[in-house]
């Protein structure tokens, strides 16, 4: 125990200078209208992926309609696709929304036999079965999608639910938040998480996994002794690397280093944790969110235990941000 305690001050104490002072406030945060709703994981990490925002700072109107201009440009940055402008055959095509039309042409995500007499109506509300259809030829399966119907290809791939009478609601129109969710699950299908079939012990192996979750975005490096530094931002600020994930093959132990508990940082220890501990993954993370709001002299600012016949140990450094955690094998 006095060993692995060591080695977290000395962590502290090696990295605090390295990542001192990088700091990430969440947008979706400061919205009003989130705080209880069921999707705000999801909208979070949306909006802190920068591909949609709220109407404004305090508002991001979960439940109010998302228009097909609105979803196609969600579904558009989300995949990281540049869009380009240039003359497209439809009518209406005039508008902040031109260059994602077509570049949503170009990707074959919409296309123009779709829709009546050249009219793409971008700020008509969109449907479900429109939105089965971009992202099912998003992810390049249009064929499939011709043959089956969107619709249950949708399904298939964990895209969009069902309705509890076997219905999939195909004309009925899409909430933001709804959309939000299914652009993320269009994302995880596009890039689904690694199998991890053994306990990952190489830097290669982490790497991968880090790079395979869900909410990661930015960039990882790998750092001294096999380290992985996960920078959110993508910057090439060293200081903005406030996540670090490690093996220790002589303790057999996984440690994550949070230098700074940002929404972003925050997500991807608990996608961790859905590997690491895949039935009390939930149990994990509060006991992790607890640690980090503990104050220095408080007893919950360390926490020893197991979940899933695996051991969990997170503590909070003295006068700082900084929590480790050791997963133990």
């Amino acid at each position: 125990m006095m060993q692995k305690i060591g080695r977290v001050f000395l962590a502290l104490t090696l990295l605090v200078t390295m990542l001192m002072g990088a700091q990430a406030a969440s947008a979706a945060a400061a919205f009003t209208d989130m705080k209880k709703h069921w999707a705000k994981e999801e909208i979070s990490a949306a909006v802190n992926q920068g591909w949609i925002n709220g109407y404004n700072a305090k508002t991001f109107k979960p439940n109010a309609n998302m228009t097909r201009a609105e979803f196609l440009k969600s579904l558009v940055a989300a995949l990281k696709i540049k869009a380009a402008d240039s003359d497209t055959p439809f009518v209406d095509d005039t508008g902040w929304f031109r260059a994602y039309i077509a570049t949503g042409l170009k990707q074959s995500i919409i296309k123009v036999g779709d829709y009546e007499e050249n009219n793409f109506e971008p700020n008509s509300v969109i449907t479900r079965e429109e939105i089965a259809r971009m992202t099912i030829r998003a992810l390049g399966k249009d064929a499939e999608g011709v043959k089956s119907g969107y619709l249950a290809v949708a399904k298939k791939l964990e895209i969009m639910q069902g309705y509890p009478d076997g219905t999939m609601g195909g004309d009925k129109n899409a909430t933001r938040a709804e959309a939000v969710v299914m652009v993320m699950n269009t994302l995880t299908a596009k890039n689904p998480p690694a199998l991890v079939v053994a306990y990952p012990k190489t830097k290669e192996q982490l790497n991968t996994l880090i790079q395979s979750l869900p909410s990661f975005k930015g960039t990882t490096t790998y750092g001294r002794n096999g380290i992985i530094l996960v920078n959110s931002k993508g910057s090439d600020n060293f200081a903005d690397n406030t996540l670090v994930v490690e093996y220790d093959s002589n303790l057999k132990a996984t440690i994550i280093n949070v230098a700074d508990p940002t929404t972003e940082n925050q997500s991807i220890v608990k996608d961790l944790f859905k590997t690491y501990y895949p039935s009390s993954f939930e149990k994990a993370y509060s006991a992790y969110i607890k640690v980090s709001k503990a104050a220095d002299s408080d007893d919950s600012s360390a926490v020893k235990t197991k979940y899933d016949n695996r051991s969990f140990e997170a503590y909070k450094g003295i006068n700082t941000k900084r929590v480790v955690i050791w997963i133990g094998a």
